[in-house]
């Protein structure tokens, strides 16, 4: 922010792309292009890593019976060790909900919202569940004594604050175009998931037996 040489200019900047515009100012085209292909080769580990842990919990759920077509996703291929099915299926959504992006500014920043949204509240709801289990919950070896509560009430605080702005409107006036969809699109996955556990999760869900942690543990060691 402090590099940038015109805030109306960045805004309304050609490239579409308002950090490329201050890369440009500052360093010139081709030291700018440079730094974009570290941000590209950065995104795409990016994906890789979200594509390992959406599949990891594809597979964990389908191997507890908990998601719809369970069979098919917890099925692991004889080749590669690893549950192919599950981690094309994770590849196939996050493709349909991305295309959108192609043709849309708005689609493509509700695609960069729904991924914090995504994400970080399900690193939260685990230290929200150790809070509310206050001295019931048996710690590990490794904790943070003393200031595992005071420290789990403040991530869990910012991480609502977070998760409240990446809902909130990102231009005005809010049209067709600016609207922020990220929240729309939360709203669908979560209400899924619920119709999901009330239709067939609930029913089938079974916790895995300790004799299959071993091959489980092989298996999502190979996802990564």
């Amino acid at each position: 922010l402090f590099a940038m040489e015109s805030y109306s200019g960045t805004l309304e900047t050609a490239t579409g792309v308002p950090p490329a515009q201050i890369f440009i100012d500052v360093l010139g085209v081709g030291v700018a292009k440079a730094l974009l292909v570290v941000v590209i080769v950065a995104q795409l580990f990016c994906g890789n890593a979200e594509v390992a842990a959406a599949s990891r919990m594809a597979y964990a759920f389908s191997r507890n019976r908990a998601l719809p077509g369970w069979k098919r996703w917890s099925r692991a291929n004889a080749r590669t060790q690893n549950p192919t099915a599950a981690v094309w299926l994770c590849v196939s959504i996050a493709f349909v909900l991305a295309l959108p992006s192609l043709h849309s500014p708005a689609a493509y920043a509700a695609v960069t919202a729904i991924n914090v949204l995504g994400i970080t509240p399900a690193y939260a709801i685990p230290v929200f569940l150790r809070l509310k289990a206050g001295n019931r919950f048996q710690q590990g070896l490794w904790n943070l004594g003393r200031f595992s509560k005071p420290l789990g009430v403040l991530a869990v605080a910012y991480v609502i604050v977070l998760t409240v702005f990446f809902c909130l409107p990102q231009a005005y006036p809010i049209t067709s175009q600016s609207f922020n969809y990220a929240p729309v699109t939360l709203a669908i996955v979560l209400l899924g998931a619920w119709i999901s556990w009330i239709t067939v999760g609930r029913k089938n869900y079974a916790m895995p037996l300790p004799a299959a942690t071993a091959a489980d543990s092989a298996i999502a060691g190979g996802m990564v």
